[in-house]
């Protein structure tokens, strides 16, 4: 027997094809792949909407396995990535990733991911896909959105002959879907995809096709190819998409030129498990230390406005995160959220601004795909922003050392820390020791009770004088 069960990813429902004897998880072939790799400490990520069916498919799991398997309650930076220093918690030598996925590439633990399944009208979108792209000689680069990867063969089959020129990408992991290829080099993956040109030909020679809604997949994907043009499928219509030409790529302008006016800078650690997160953090270390800036280093788990208005002391944070973080699209935060990439277009003079946009760190970082050599720009330049002079050293104010002191331009002498400068120039300061100006007092006891009326406050009463 036939069956449809339906689940939300992302707000967007999909309907997940299953028989009577299996789940929309395949719990089956996750089985499979446990004991093909011989794992013993597995553990199960799903995202906050499936976590309500974690615990019917961990046991179902133990049954087949006649082993224990764990559930990771909550992630460490976000959903679509692995949680791999969750599960070293438990010493696991395995990962079943649940739900839509960013993809991107781990170091620690075999992975495997079971990738939702949305339902696909495939002969009217053959239909609309052949009536957009008229000419059958067109050379087409086709990538799609993990929930259609299920179906993604049956389409290339019926395209492919009659566009001889159709190159289709493949999704970069080991997932309970077939058609995918886990043994690329990483430094040709963009987004978790990779594809293979056809001898003779450069990608700015294709045009680039999705299969999925405009989202942020997608957006990643038009910004980082050069294809001659870019379209998508949605609403079960094929439209152009031009996504150097938006708002929000002006405003990513705007928030360099706060970086280059910045004077300390937080890196904030927003993933843990993504090849290469260490060479993309000392790489900006070294880029800020050049520019005599301050930098702090934060983990903060999961990112959220609260979390970071904790340190006033900070001119702008650049993130090393996901490609896919929704940071980069918020505008909750009260100083400006850059990339990598940013820090590279503000400081480095070898790198302009081009037709792309790479938020994966890795495209960028000493062999990728789109490596420069930094030359740090040393000319006087005007901020856009403020006015004022930047690249001037005489206002350089710049130490390594901790014990170290700086004379200020006021004539005070301060440790040569932002935090330190931060705190001396506000002008409250907290509660202050005040060593041997009070005289000393005996210890009282605290309050007690409720913050809504404490043990030594009058006892409220609602009677009244009659």
């Amino acid at each position: 027997m036939i069956s449809l069960t339906k689940n939300e990813i992302n707000g967007t429902e999909v309907v997940e094809v299953t028989n009577s004897q299996d789940n929309p998880y395949d719990v089956e072939k996750c089985t499979c792949w446990i004991r093909t790799n011989n794992l013993k400490q597995v553990c199960l990520q799903f995202p906050d909407n499936l976590l309500p069916d974690s615990v019917k498919i961990a046991l179902r799991l133990e049954k087949n396995l006649g082993q224990k398997v764990y559930i990771l309650g909550d992630t460490t930076c976000g959903s679509c990535c692995v949680d791999e220093v969750t599960a070293q918690h438990i010493n696991a030598d395995g990962i079943i990733h649940f739900g839509h996925a960013c993809l991107s590439p781990t170091t620690r633990f075999p992975v495997f991911h079971v990738l939702p399944r949305k339902q696909l009208n495939l002969t009217a979108f053959c239909d609309e896909f052949k009536r957009v792209f008229s000419d059958h000689c067109k050379k087409i680069l086709f990538f799609y959105d993990v929930a259609y990867a299920h179906e993604i063969e049956y389409v290339y089959n019926t395209l492919k002959p009659v566009y001889k020129h159709l190159i289709l990408s493949k999704l970069n992991c080991t997932s309970n879907v077939e058609y995918t290829d886990a043994n690329v080099n990483p430094a040709s993956v963009i987004s978790g995809r990779s594809y293979a040109l056809e001898n003779g030909y450069n990608v700015q020679d294709y045009d680039g096709f999705f299969l999925g809604e405009t989202e942020k997949t997608f957006t990643l994907l038009a910004m980082s190819i050069p294809a001659k043009k870019w379209y998508c499928f949605a609403n079960d219509k094929v439209s152009e998409f031009d996504a150097l030409n938006t708002p929000w790529l002006k405003r990513r302008r705007y928030l360099i030129e706060k970086l280059k006016d910045a004077k300390v800078v937080g890196i904030v650690v927003a993933t843990l498990g993504i090849q290469e997160y260490l060479t993309a953090i000392n790489t900006v270390k070294r880029i800020l230390k050049q520019k005599n800036k301050k930098s702090y280093l934060f983990s903060v788990g999961k990112i959220n406005p609260a979390k970071l208005a904790n340190f006033p002391e900070i001119d702008a944070f650049v993130v090393i995160a996901c490609p896919e973080n929704e940071v980069f699209d918020s505008r909750d935060f009260f100083k400006p959220m850059l990339t990598v990439y940013e820090v590279e277009l503000a400081f480095n003079s070898a790198r302009e601004f081009c037709p792309q946009y790479f938020m994966d760190f890795r495209q960028i970082l000493p062999g990728g795909t789109n490596y420069i050599d930094f030359q740090p720009s040393i000319n006087l330049d005007v901020s856009l922003v403020t006015s004022s002079v930047r690249n001037c050293e005489d206002d350089a104010l710049c130490t390594d050392q901790m014990n170290a002191l700086a004379v200020r331009s006021s004539g005070t002498v301060a440790i040569g820390k932002a935090g330190a400068q931060y705190l001396q120039e506000r002008s409250w300061k907290g509660v202050e020791q005040k060593l041997g100006e009070n005289s000393a007092q005996p210890a009282e006891t605290g309050r007690s009770g409720l913050a809504w009326e404490y043990t030594n406050e009058p006892l409220k009463t609602n009677k009244q004088v009659e």
